[in-house]
């Protein structure tokens, strides 16, 4: 496995040339998510339950097949192929059926982890879930139960590694912050197709294909 900043600087050269592209998928899926957001707040002004119910619903149904298309074209851009708003779309037409409901079930897993160890067990799972969206679309034949448990496997004794890459983007994130969210556009997908690269090198290492 490399260094951190050698999965950084390789992110940042899979991005050479693609960075608008990618910040405008980013734009498209945030201002999808807000344009939502702000419908569900309208439906459901006079009832709290109705409006947490919705933004679940909306979020299993679109936005989470929608972000992990994303990350799937971002994997794509990192094995060569720069089309990232088509390989979005395929990625979002081919895997849906599959992308929902293993998003469900991982939904599902995370919250009655996350009551039973205070959410200790939620933020442990979660990395090791983060490997699912990129084994969907190499795996299709994956039920959503085995790419969970192909996740979880891949990234045993890894979680560690992962998380601490992520928090070498501390300082990105403080910037998004800082700039009310429109930092995002670009740094969302310098991670995405960082940790796009990190599951290549997982993957070799630790997936036998036969």
């Amino acid at each position: 496995m490399k260094t951190y900043s050698d999965y950084r600087a390789a992110a940042r050269e899979s991005l050479n040339g693609n960075w608008k592209t990618s910040a405008i998928v980013m734009l498209l899926i945030m201002g999808i998510t807000i344009l939502l957001s702000t419908v569900v707040a309208l439906l459901s002004l006079d009832s709290e339950w109705l409006g947490n119910s919705l933004n679940v619903i909306v979020s299993i149904l679109l936005i989470a097949p929608l972000q992990w298309a994303f990350a799937n074209a971002l994997l794509q851009l990192v094995r060569g192929d720069n089309n990232i708003t088509d390989n979005t779309k395929q990625s979002f037409k081919t895997n849906y059926r599959t992308f929902v409901p293993t998003y469900l079930l991982m939904m599902i897993i995370l919250v009655g982890i996350g009551i039973v160890t205070l959410l200790i067990g939620t933020f442990i799972l979660a990395y090791a879930y983060r490997m699912v969206p990129y084994l969907i679309q190499d795996y299709p034949e994956l039920s959503p139960r085995e790419a969970l448990k192909l996740s979880r496997e891949m990234m045993r004794g890894h979680k560690w590694n992962l998380f601490v890459l992520d928090l070498t983007f501390i300082g990105w994130i403080l910037l998004t912050i800082l700039t009310l969210g429109i930092g995002g556009l670009w740094v969302s997908p310098y991670m995405q197709t960082t940790v796009a690269h990190y599951y290549e090198d997982l993957k070799q290492a630790t997936i036998v294909e036969e």
